[in-house]
């Protein structure tokens, strides 16, 4: 069920950056796990789930009054200007904030085939966005996805 489209006409190597700085998931050993426990998410919830792991995960970037305030903004944003313009304040905050400080965590915490993983994404992202449709489908299975990778940060963070 696509529950948002993003016309990423112009933006594709943005979307395959923030897309891809889930790849670091693959480098832990309990990413299989929480991968098949978001896939069992009964549809009525994915997309609170969802908006709720948004707001704990960016936390961590810019503390939970900060993440309540973007996710206040982009929901204004959104009523008044659509689900694009939305869509596209949070692309900006997940490239220019998110993505970087996701990357620097990485790095301090040694976890170099982390980094490894979400770069060859990134470029493989990259290319198959360039030479395919630019209008996005963020359904549940992307946002189960996106849940999945906010527990799996979680776990790197406090297991």
């Amino acid at each position: 069920m696509t529950a948002y489209s993003l016309d990423a006409s112009g933006l594709q190597t943005i979307v395959a950056l923030v897309a891809a700085h889930g790849a670091t998931d693959l480098a832990t050993r309990v990413w299989p796990f929480t991968y098949a426990a978001c896939c069992m998410i009964p549809p009525s919830l994915v997309t609170p789930v969802f908006v709720l792991g948004s707001l704990v995960h960016f936390e961590e970037d810019i503390g939970l009054e900060w993440s309540l305030a973007l996710h206040a903004v982009a929901g204004i944003v959104w009523w008044r200007g659509g689900a694009q313009r939305g869509l596209e304040l949070m692309l900006a905050y997940l490239s220019a904030l998110h993505t970087p400080a996701h990357y620097q965590r990485c790095w301090r915490r040694g976890r170099r085939v982390a980094l490894l993983a979400a770069g060859t994404t990134t470029a493989l992202l990259a290319w198959l966005l360039l030479h395919h449709d630019a209008i996005l489908s963020v359904d549940h299975r992307i946002q189960q996805v996106v849940i999945a990778h906010v527990l799996t940060e979680w776990y790197v963070v406090n297991g």
